[in-house]
């Protein structure tokens, strides 16, 4: 019975998209260490049980974020568009990550975090100001992306005049198969977007700014500085992380406070359990369905699965978070949970640096949808649409609708 069940397994249709959550519980039962045999004949690993993702996520030694075909040239640089955007710490192990990161987190400050929060504030209440009187939106395109690319674009110190050529070549970044961009289309954008960078960081040298470019240009440690490419890959990095993660934690959120009533009535007569909310709703369906891809760095066991070196694990964030023997009732939303931390932003060394601002946007993008009165879904939930890949969980779209 297991084997003819996971043959039937699709975890790449629309309809497992919609709710996964009933196949990773299977698979967490029956097949903790599953193997998806690729078209192209590579094996994929979906570890889906909580105590197995947090130990691969903690294991630098055994798996790997740099892909095999570097392996024999350590310093091999990589091609096309990778070589413009990947030197970052995302895809780096030590001593490069370290580096990386002690270097980043000179400038990507809880400080500079936290003194975000009147203006994102300030942003959320204009976004909602602007589309309360139609008495509808798409929570997606009007409110959940316009705000965390306003934040982003601020908080870097991007010139308003530039900002919308910007954006436009932020797409080939940022999830580029949603907005039908083509492999060159692709290159041309990620090529004119650098280019556009290394301009700006010029500028920031001769004259530094308050703003974030500013701070990683100045960034040094024992005399060490990051290099172009390495600040052009950083940018890139918290375009990717510092969007598309908001987007999808407002939109997956707003979708289980909405089709849960009850959580929804809950945090409106208690608005003080928004933060609260936030850590429930990374939890229940979070913006991250499995981690960026590891390698496994030489052959090796887990739970009895023969894993050879050069394979792929994909580590599934979303169904450690649903994982009965972690979390008491883990299909439940309850917004006012006390219980284990979630693993949404990942685990060890590479755990989201931008999680603190992701927090603090969802935080407060739920107290401004708060204001709304009457606030539902303008069409049924079961409906829509999810984006497609194995990356990043979000609707495509979200119309809602209130009282006005």
């Amino acid at each position: 019975m297991v084997q003819s069940k996971r043959q039937q397994l699709d975890l790449f249709s629309p309809e497992f998209k919609k709710d996964p959550f009933p196949i990773f519980s299977y698979l967490r039962h029956h097949d903790p260490i599953y193997c998806h045999h690729a078209p192209y004949g590579a094996r994929i690993w979906y570890i889906t049980r909580h105590d197995d993702v947090a130990a691969v996520l903690k294991d630098n030694e055994r798996f790997t974020k740099v892909p095999p075909h570097q392996w024999e040239e350590a310093n091999r640089e990589p091609a096309g568009v990778s070589a413009m955007i990947n030197r970052n710490m995302l895809f780096a192990d030590p001593p490069a990550h370290t580096r990386l990161r002690a270097l980043v987190g000179q400038a990507f400050t809880p400080r500079r975090v936290e003194a975000l929060a009147p203006r994102i504030a300030a942003i959320t209440a204009a976004l909602m100001d602007a589309r309360r009187p139609a008495g509808q939106m798409d929570l997606i395109a009007d409110f959940a992306l316009p705000l965390p690319m306003q934040v982003i674009m601020e908080l870097l110190g991007i010139p308003d005049g530039d900002r919308a050529p910007v954006y436009d070549w932020s797409k080939a970044i940022i999830a580029p198969g949603r907005h039908g961009i083509t492999l060159k289309a692709r290159k041309q954008r990620v090529s004119a977007f650098v280019d556009y960078l290394h301009t700006l960081f010029a500028a920031r040298r001769q004259t530094p700014q308050d703003d974030l470019i500013s701070a990683l240009v100045a960034a040094e440690m024992d005399g060490d500085r990051l290099s172009e490419a390495e600040l052009s890959s950083m940018v890139a990095l918290l375009f990717v992380t510092g969007h598309e993660t908001v987007v999808n934690l407002i939109g997956n959120g707003l979708l289980a406070l909405l089709t849960h009533p009850d959580q929804w009535d809950r945090l409106r007569a208690d608005t003080t359990l928004a933060e609260a909310a936030v850590e429930e709703l990374l939890r229940y369906d979070g913006p991250v369905e499995t981690s960026t891809t590891r390698w496994a760095r030489t052959d090796l066991t887990l739970r009895g699965r023969q894993i050879a070196a050069g394979d792929v694990i994909r580590v599934v964030l979303t169904s450690a978070n649903r994982d009965e023997s972690r979390f008491s009732h883990p299909e439940a939303l309850d917004i006012g949970r006390d219980g284990p931390p979630h693993l949404a932003f990942g685990l060890g060394i590479h755990y989201c640096l931008g999680a603190p601002l992701a927090r603090l946007e969802g935080r407060l993008a739920l107290q401004g949808l708060l204001t709304l009165p009457g606030l539902r879904p303008a069409v049924d939930p079961a409906g829509l649409t999810w984006q497609s890949g194995v990356i990043f969980r979000g609707v495509e779209a979200f119309p809602v609708c209130w009282d006005h």
